[in-house]
């Protein structure tokens, strides 16, 4: 599948040369978020949809670029946050761990707290988290204080973090987050599992859809007043203005993005392969880019 890329546009569509509002003409710099079709493979020329293309900042590398647009996500995850929220993100270091709380802050989000391996990092410009913690070493679920004050929400970016909320409501501990009925959410853009087996149609739709169904299900209606309301945001809509305005926050200095300083890899078959390899490890630190070419 393409993924997420930015470039030059070359050629547009010969119905769109008619167009007067048609968004785009040869020789802009955009950026563009993959979508269902068409497919393909990493490449220097790829067709994209325009429903989900926007132009780059002026201000902005064609890297910032790509990495935005692969973050749409993020945008959309923290515009949930209601302003004074007590927020915990597991996988804060990643990716869209990387931009989501500089958006949450824009929201007002009152107190950020990202759980990842590198703490140090977390603490620092443009994450600027207002506690790290350290996964390897300390479990923030049982933590006294975050029991004494549960979180508002909790954004689980790295898989898992439900079935350890289960764990411990099925113990009688204290939550760390509030009940559905007492406004609390958790919001997760992965299954449990990073890698699963998918054998047949009922094990794809499995994870990404009965078991959410029911969780989304049973956290609002007979456990609302024990567990935080769920919600599986799988899917992005395939339209721009969420786009548009992650890359105006950037335009602005409120979003900046962040690349895994490991990178950019080079367009090489070792390149790629380094890059897919740190991808897998699920310990990145920011966005992973590929870059085509370093022609400015």
């Amino acid at each position: 599948m393409v993924r997420d890329c930015s470039g030059i546009v070359t050629q547009i569509p010969t119905e769109a040369l008619k167009d007067p509002d048609y968004p785009f003409k040869v020789g802009d710099r955009v950026a563009a978020r993959f979508s269902e079709i068409p497919r393909g493979a990493l490449a220097e020329y790829s067709i994209v949809d325009i429903t989900v293309c926007e132009k780059i900042p002026e201000t902005l590398s064609f890297e910032d670029g790509a990495i935005l647009a692969s973050v749409s996500p993020a945008t959309l995850l923290a515009e949930r946050i209601k302003e004074g929220e007590r927020v915990l993100v597991m996988g804060a270091g990643g990716g869209v761990g990387s931009h989501t709380c500089q958006v949450m802050r824009k929201q007002g989000a009152s107190y950020l707290v990202g759980v990842s391996l590198k703490t140090e990092r977390l603490l620092q410009k443009p994450l600027q988290y207002d506690e790290a913690i350290d996964y390897s070493k300390t479990d923030p679920f049982s933590l006294p204080k975050f029991q004494d004050e549960p979180f508002d929400v909790v954004v689980d970016l790295a898989g898992g973090s439900w079935l350890r909320l289960l764990e411990s409501h099925n113990r009688n501990e204290r939550p760390i987050v509030k009940s559905a009925a007492q406004g609390g959410r958790y919001l997760t853009l992965t299954s449990d599992n990073a890698i699963f087996e998918a054998e047949s149609l009922l094990q794809i739709l499995k994870p990404f859809l009965f078991i959410p169904l029911w969780r989304a299900i049973k956290s609002r209606l007979w456990k609302r007043k024990q567990l935080p309301k769920y919600s599986y945001a799988m899917c992005l809509d395939s339209e721009r203005t969420h786009l548009t305005r992650t890359m105006n926050m950037a335009r602005d200095g409120t979003l900046k993005a962040s690349m895994d300083g490991r990178g950019p890899f080079p367009f090489t078959t070792e390149g790629v392969r380094k890059a897919f390899r740190l991808q897998e490890t699920r310990h990145v630190n920011g966005k992973v880019v590929v870059q085509v070419s370093n022609d400015k």
